[in-house]
């Protein structure tokens, strides 16, 4: 059986913004992976939501992928987080491929917060992407 098209979509993500100059090939698409400070700067791809509207025998799905840059706090916390949201929105801004089909990429929001929740304090630019895509009834898995 193949991968659900949410897996499909995640990993195309994942792979679009694995090597970029600041992160490097600290891609993680767990949303539990532990970070600690040898870890970081890393970027977090998460698929927090769906939207589904059924129609005439397709499904339209608008998934929300969400690419997290973490980098640790510093003088420059904020110019490390700009430079992480550059090197994502260039990477995605030409779309995915998933399927044999390429996939547009929405920029639909940024926010920058900061936590004491690892080892060290660090700050956290979240970038929420939209992808729509089909899929027919019973078959989460084929794009269409």
């Amino acid at each position: 059986m193949t991968t659900h098209a949410r897996q499909q979509i995640r990993e195309a993500v994942a792979s679009a913004v694995t090597g970029l100059t600041t992160t490097g090939t600290k891609v993680y698409q767990s949303r539990l992976h532990a970070l600690r400070d040898s870890n970081i700067p890393c970027l977090l791809v998460n698929t927090d939501e769906e939207d589904v509207q059924p129609s005439l025998g397709i499904i339209e799905r608008s998934l929300h992928v969400r690419v997290a840059g973490v980098a640790k706090a510093s003088a420059n916390l904020d110019d490390t987080l700009d430079q992480m949201a550059l090197e994502v929105e260039t990477a995605l801004a030409s779309g995915v491929t998933v399927g044999g089909k390429s996939r547009h990429v929405t920029l639909t929001g940024i926010s920058v917060e900061m936590t004491d929740e690892l080892e060290k304090p660090a700050g956290i630019i979240g970038m929420d992407y939209r992808i729509t895509y089909h899929t027919a009834p019973g078959a989460p898995g084929v794009l269409i």
